[in-house]
Formats: structure tokens, C-alpha cells, sequence
């Protein structure tokens, strides 16, 4: 069953209930797993464009929720 979406049931806030992470540089996640940045066993979220790859640690995005940034020369937004 689809209902309409009800706005006055959404809860708005204006301050940032956390800090979104914003990508500035990357590193290959062999070098990223040399300097202990991340652990094998950590799970990874990986987006894909243009042949390009990023990959995210679980433990980052829930912590920051958003990531956002640019991949193969587009903007892009990932949610978890």
C-alpha cells in the first residue's frame, strides 16, 4: 500500500546531528592496510564511476553517516 508522504509527521533539524566526511584525498587500500588505516577483517562499502573506485570502512560511515566528494570528475554523496 502507498501512501503520500506526509510532511508535518517529519522531524527537521537545523543544527548537524553529525559531521559529514568530506574526501580530500584518497590512498590504495593496500597502502591504506600498510599504515594500519583500516583492517583486513574491517567491511568495506565500495562505490563505483567511470572505472574508478572508493572504498569506505563501515566503522567511518557510521560514524559520519555522509561522505561526499568527487569520483572520475562528478560529485558524488554516499549515505549509510
Amino acid at each position: 500500500m502507498v501512501t503520500d508522504f506526509d510532511a508535518s509527521r517529519a522531524l527537521l533539524h537545523r543544527e548537524k546531528l553529525f559531521e559529514p566526511f568530506t574526501v580530500e584525498s584518497t590512498l590504495p587500500l593496500r597502502e591504506a592496510l600498510s599504515q594500519n588505516l583500516i583492517a583486513e577483517k574491517d567491511e568495506l562499502l565500495v562505490v563505483e564511476r567511470g572505472g574508478q573506485r572508493l572504498a569506505f570502512s563501515e566503522f567511518q560511515m557510521i560514524y559520519h553517516h555522509i561522505a561526499q566528494g568527487e569520483l572520475a570528475r562528478e560529485p558524488y554523496l554516499v549515505v549509510y
